[in-house]
């Protein structure tokens, strides 16, 4: 690769790597102005009893399913998992942008030019 293509990809990647962080801390800041609150927790308990209820007239026999969580999943993606979310969407990210790139480059590099005259070996 030329370096002037790859310092351009490499330049572009660092922008896009910033920018999904940057979301995602705004996506963060969001969640936890959203539902970090006590009216959206007493929601939620209200939303985890009326499901229970439901669960429990359709199929009375069937025994109790596990407890949903105290808050909402969400909110714990977000504040106790930021970092994995983070990584994960880094990783896709770059794999993604480097495979695209690269092919991206390679068509770039190869030449455009068709041949004046057929192959010797192509037939008549």
């Amino acid at each position: 690769m030329h370096r002037r293509t790859l310092l351009i990809l490499a330049a572009v990647y660092a922008i896009l790597v910033g920018l999904t962080v940057w979301g995602l801390l705004e996506a963060r800041a969001w969640v936890v102005a959203t539902y970090d609150t006590p009216q959206e927790t007493e929601n939620w308990h209200e939303l985890r009893e009326a499901l229970h209820e439901k669960k429990k007239a359709e199929n009375p026999a069937q025994p109790n399913p596990r407890q949903r969580s105290a808050e909402p999943p969400i909110k714990i993606l977000f504040s106790e998992n930021f970092l994995t979310v983070v990584t994960w969407a880094v990783v896709f990210l770059s794999i993604l942008y480097w495979s695209v790139g690269i092919m991206f480059a390679g068509a770039m590099r190869t030449s455009n030019q068709i041949a004046a005259s057929p192959p010797h070996d192509a037939p008549h």
